[in-house]
């Protein structure tokens, strides 16, 4: 959604900020400009006096392997830390960039000691105990949920950027991926409890195949499953999915369950639920992209049971969709028995831990490259602009971290070895002309005027 400001103001700011070098990618919502100001290589935040990395996923390049000099123009490294595999121990990074905390701490401390960009005052993003603006409190009296910009990663959602949650920073073009279409490389639902607070529920990631749990006011994708075969389609033939002749659903053989050939079906067949207006505002509703809250998602499947969507029309059966389990025994990567999700991403599809379903658009949103739709580690911090709470954590004897998601707005935490994506910034300015420096004042949104009884016109 596009922030509206008085033109005046506009001008005024962008007169501030300086002269910034627009692109095909500035259609992004928001008013960036009134905030952010690029500068190659870094980003600077005149609100609040820091400077971020353009690139929101440095560790993820691709060349990381090829040079570990923090100098080279096409080769940003990992800093010597290895890639991540199911069985890794120590410090290390995904193939998509994702990382643990105590890794996102290793990764900034050497970044740091290599005086990454001529800094050596990088740091993680703050998120404030604290926070008016959010619309949930958790066990330890923290603020956490959606509308949460006191923080720095909240900031740039919904304050720089413009977005309104829950939408996702990084719209994901159709796909096609073997014989499903439109599939999200992000956390789906799944109908198993997710372990820790009464409301938390399961959940699987097709950004990298990792199984975690959420509260369930949070939003993610749905990809319901019937277990067996829909009957009146053709026997099973070998072990590879196999689409259904009506062209609705996919089976799977080895998992014996079936899918839905849309992996993101509420865009196209929503049945009863209508656009999502504000998730402040609890509904049954759905997303722009077709995420959405876990009491949607079960009114959504039981809408495809009551349509009896699938099912050969020539035969008077009925199909029986549910949201797919997950066992809670299984390790965070790798589980293929116990997870039909699980079965599908690593058996069915092929793909390695760390490796999203379809590619993220490499240019993700203005002013920042490689900015992923999933979640970023936060650590918690007074201000933006001050350092992270040594030895903090927001729920006290967990581990657990602040994390923020550009896919809906959602601030949250997680535990070790949860797998995030990490970007940074140090407090304060080096944009070659100094008068750009300043912090600014953003300019409010306008007041609207109150509505006098006698003018009914005046509240259309």
């Amino acid at each position: 959604m596009r922030s509206n400001f008085a033109i005046a103001a506009l001008v005024a700011a962008l007169a501030i900020a300086g002269s910034v070098q627009l692109s095909a990618q500035d259609s992004a919502p928001g008013n960036w400009q009134l905030y952010l100001i690029p500068d190659g290589k870094t980003v600077y935040d005149s609100v609040n006096g820091v400077t971020w990395l353009t690139d929101a996923n440095l560790a993820a390049s691709k060349d990381a392997d090829s040079a570990n000099d923090a100098a080279a123009d096409d080769a940003p490294p990992r800093f010597g830390l290895p890639l991540c595999n199911p069985a890794s121990t120590g410090a290390c990074i995904w193939a998509d960039g994702a990382m643990s905390y105590t890794s996102a701490q290793e990764w900034v401390r050497r970044m740091n000691a290599a005086g990454y960009l001529g800094h050596s005052h990088w740091r993680l993003p703050s998120t404030p105990f604290k926070d008016s603006g959010c619309t949930s409190k958790g066990p330890s009296h923290e603020n956490f949920g959606f509308g949460c910009s006191a923080g720095a990663l909240g900031f740039l959602y919904y304050a720089a950027l413009g977005i309104e949650a829950p939408n996702t920073a990084v719209p994901i073009p159709s796909n096609t991926v073997g014989p499903f279409q439109d599939f999200k490389p992000g956390v789906y639902w799944s109908g198993s409890y997710g372990g820790g607070l009464k409301d938390s529920k399961a959940n699987f990631s097709f950004a990298d195949g990792g199984q975690g749990g959420t509260n369930t006011f949070n939003y993610s994708y749905v990809l319901p499953m019937i277990k067996g075969k829909i009957p009146g389609t053709p026997p099973a033939n070998g072990n590879g999915l196999e689409l259904s002749p009506n062209g609705l659903t996919v089976y799977d053989p080895v998992a014996d369950v079936t899918w839905p050939a849309d992996a993101n079906l509420a865009v196209q067949k929503p049945f009863s639920l209508k656009p999502c207006k504000s998730p402040a505002k609890p509904t049954l509703c759905m997303a722009n992209d077709g995420s959405m809250n876990y009491a949607s998602a079960e009114k959504f499947v039981a809408d495809m049971n009551s349509a009896n969507y699938g099912a050969e029309t020539s035969l008077l059966l009925t199909v029986a969709w549910e949201l797919p389990p997950s066992d809670p025994a299984c390790p965070q990567y790798n589980c293929t028995e116990r997870n039909p999700m699980g079965e599908l991403y690593y058996n069915q599809l092929g793909l390695q831990a760390g490796t999203p379903v379809v590619p993220i658009p490499d240019n993700s949103l203005s002013p920042f490259l490689h900015l992923q739709p999933g979640y970023y580690w936060s650590c918690e911090g007074s201000a933006i602009n001050q350092p992270c709470i040594a030895d903090s954590t927001p729920v006290p004897n967990t581990g657990a971290q602040f994390d923020f998601s550009f896919g809906n707005g959602f601030l949250s935490t997680a535990r070790e070895p949860g797998a995030h994506f990490v970007t940074v910034y140090f407090v304060g300015c080096d944009l070659p002309n100094a008068e750009e420096c300043v912090i600014v004042t953003p300019p409010k949104p306008p007041i609207p005027p109150k509505c006098p009884p006698t003018d009914p016109s005046c509240y259309q």
